[in-house]
């Protein structure tokens, strides 16, 4: 008889979570229902911890900029304004912070924008026109 010889694979090895597990079962012991709207949702553990996550950015880009401006301005915070964001999942009312100045121009949600960044279904259909009319010219009109 022959001996067949197999050699197995090895198993691959789970990435780290980025968040201690205790955190997770922190979080999902504050939620009452344990359904998915109420933990997924945007009005649930994930739409909320969105909000914080956005408007800590938010504050910490308006502390980077009063601190490039130095000690010896007049200029700091002065309050915030509510503001309704477009997502994939839908809105998300957040509080922009502001100061007295108004020269704070913020980079995650700049003045006048309405949509998340890395979402806009206008730039999605723009490239996807211009990919196609690049690939197959003679099929498709470049379209801007």
């Amino acid at each position: 008889m022959t001996e067949v010889m197999t050699t197995k694979k090895p198993k691959k090895q789970k990435a780290a979570y980025p968040f201690p597990a205790e955190l997770i079962d922190q979080l999902l012991a504050q939620v009452e229902n344990k359904d998915a709207e109420s933990i997924l949702g945007e009005s649930g553990l994930a739409g909320q911890l969105k909000k914080m996550l956005a408007e800590r950015m938010l504050s910490a880009e308006l502390s980077h900029h009063l601190a490039s401006e130095g000690e010896g301005s007049k200029n700091h915070r002065n309050g915030s304004s509510p503001k309704k964001v477009l997502t994939p999942g839908g809105e998300l009312n957040l509080d922009i912070p502001r100061d007295r100045l108004s020269s704070f121009e913020p980079k995650l949600v700049a003045k006048h924008q309405r949509r998340m960044p890395g979402f806009d279904p206008r730039q999605l259909e723009h490239g996807t026109r211009l990919t196609m009319a690049v690939n197959s010219p003679s099929e498709f009109d470049l379209k801007l």
